[in-house]
């Protein structure tokens, strides 16, 4: 009796197989590890901040230019810092400046939507950079629209963060109104203020 070559091939094969599904499967489970214990070491660490989504308006303060109301997922005092043009153009009736700036927000996170700070709410002052393109009409220097780009640069328990905003002129007079959506990096326990020895 004789063995053909096929049959001792498809044999090798299947022991082959075996083995490979075996080192597959020890290298699949061998990456959840790796992947749960990278992810509880992220979940799991203390003061970590968590991004918070946040949206509403910036509503102009009567008699206080470049102060503004704060409403909506945060809530307070907006104050522009300084603000200077980079660049500008005409282009037919319109004048388009790119601006840079600095500004604050002096409140806090209203969590419950109730517009006030709440103890428990996280608060401070967030302090930003921001980059702005805005339209103006050359015959009369209005606001057509602006959009502007908000990093946050510092802020006590708001750690990090981009805001978006559009500002848009409210009737036929000076005063902006402008809206505001992002996230924002929250630490849920306050930061630390001991001085290090």
């Amino acid at each position: 009796m004789t063995i053909t070559n096929s049959a001792k091939e498809s044999g090798a094969r299947r022991v082959r197989s075996r083995r490979t599904m075996r080192v597959g499967a020890a290298a699949s489970g061998l990456a959840v590890v790796l992947m749960c214990g990278a992810t509880g070491t992220a979940l799991g660490a203390p003061n970590e901040p968590r991004q918070v989504h946040v949206e509403g308006q910036l509503l102009p303060v009567a008699g206080k230019p470049g102060v503004y109301r704060v409403t909506g997922g945060l809530v307070g005092t907006y104050n522009l810092r300084s603000e200077r043009v980079i660049n500008s153009w005409t282009y037919w009736t319109t004048q388009i400046r790119y601006i840079e700036g600095t500004e604050s927000v002096i409140g806090c996170v209203d969590q419950n939507q109730n517009q006030s700070c709440d103890a428990g709410e996280p608060p401070g002052e967030l302090r930003l950079n921001f980059n702005r393109v805005a339209s103006f009409d050359t015959q009369t220097g209005r606001l057509i629209e602006g959009i502007s780009t908000h990093q946050v640069s510092s802020g006590g328990r708001f750690s990090d963060g981009v805001l978006t905003t559009r500002d848009i002129p409210v009737g036929h007079s000076e005063e902006i109104v402008s809206t505001y959506e992002g996230d924002i990096g929250v630490t849920e326990t306050p930061v630390n203020s001991k001085p290090a020895n």
